[in-house]
């Protein structure tokens, strides 16, 4: 992508954010924009701000939404003490290895969000998490013959002899490993055709990466549904990362997801994007079959304990 967009702190008036506009749908008209390209607005830097170059992905759109107003949420909070910032978009997809090394090489501060992983021991993570456990909380996709089977089991021992589907390297496949599942591992874009082929029977994804409709549109995914009353869910903190070279940056964010979850605002962005989750698994006959994470540090297994999502499985 040629260009990117950036939220600025302070756009100084309606005639401002025209004018921009204009010169978008001016391009378009004498075709200096490719109309089957995505492009994105671009808008002039404060001189003194902080730039961030913040990683999302296109095909999770709730959960990168999510993301960016947190971190928008953040800096407005610190903005009185740290100044003004832009945020440019950028599409996620490198391993972590290369992602760090593009983080410590960039001039910008290049920032995600992402679940804890011990591979990165030497980038700076901000150890609030963000969402308030619902990552932790995986719809299980499966053949449709398997669903009413399924509905019968009311214990997490009772669904061990079916197989589970993951991605290669994901974290996601140690929590399955050790409480006591078979794991078969393929890309993504294999997963639905291999678990329609039988290859593996469950396909345990985010909460809010997949549903009905979204499943329809992925190949291969044709004979697969989500179990309607069945869930898994297992401490799985998505974290700020960033290079450790811009400390002042590292210790704005740490201040200011602080304050934002010390004065609620933290909590009341959460339930505007997922507040019914927590209402849908709180319902009689959900059955939510919680898993522990064993790689994972103790202080990440103490913040998650009293998560929104936590607190609705322990009620459950």
């Amino acid at each position: 992508m040629s260009g990117s967009l950036v939220v600025h702190s302070h756009w100084e008036s309606a005639n401002f954010k025209l004018f921009y506009i204009l010169q978008i749908l001016a391009q378009f008209i004498v075709g200096k924009i490719d109309c089957a390209d995505s492009f994105f607005l671009i808008l002039p830097r404060s001189v003194a701000a902080e730039h961030f170059q913040f990683l999302t992905n296109s095909q999770l759109p709730a959960r990168s939404d999510y993301e960016l107003n947190v971190l928008i949420l953040v800096l407005e909070e610190t903005k009185e003490a740290y100044g003004d910032y832009t945020i440019s978009l950028r599409e996620s997809g490198y391993s972590i290895t290369r992602l760090n090394k593009i983080a410590h090489e960039h001039q910008d501060v290049i920032l995600w969000a992402s679940p804890y992983h011990p591979l990165n021991n030497k980038i700076a993570v901000i150890k609030q998490p963000i969402f308030n456990g619902v990552f932790g909380l995986r719809k299980i996709i499966m053949r449709k013959e398997l669903i009413a089977k399924i509905h019968e089991l009311k214990t997490l021992d009772s669904l061990k002899h079916y197989t589970i589907g993951q991605g290669p390297g994901w974290s996601d496949v140690e929590v399955y490993k050790d409480a006591g599942f078979t794991v078969v591992e393929a890309s993504l874009s294999k997963l639905f055709k291999m678990a329609s082929a039988q290859r593996f029977d469950l396909l345990p994804l985010g909460f809010i990466e997949i549903d009905e409709q979204l499943l329809k549109q992925k190949q291969g995914a044709e004979g697969l549904s989500i179990a309607p009353n069945h869930m898994f869910y297992y401490p799985h903190p998505v974290l700020f990362h960033l290079s450790q070279k811009h400390s002042s940056v590292v210790t704005r964010l740490n201040l200011g997801m602080q304050q934002i979850l010390a004065n609620g605002k933290l909590t009341t962005l959460f339930n505007q994007h997922f507040g019914k989750i927590a209402q849908h698994i709180s319902q009689n006959g959900i059955h939510v079959f919680r898993m522990m994470n064993n790689k994972l540090p103790i202080e990440y297994q103490e913040l998650t304990e009293f998560t929104q999502i936590e607190q609705s499985i322990t009620g459950n």
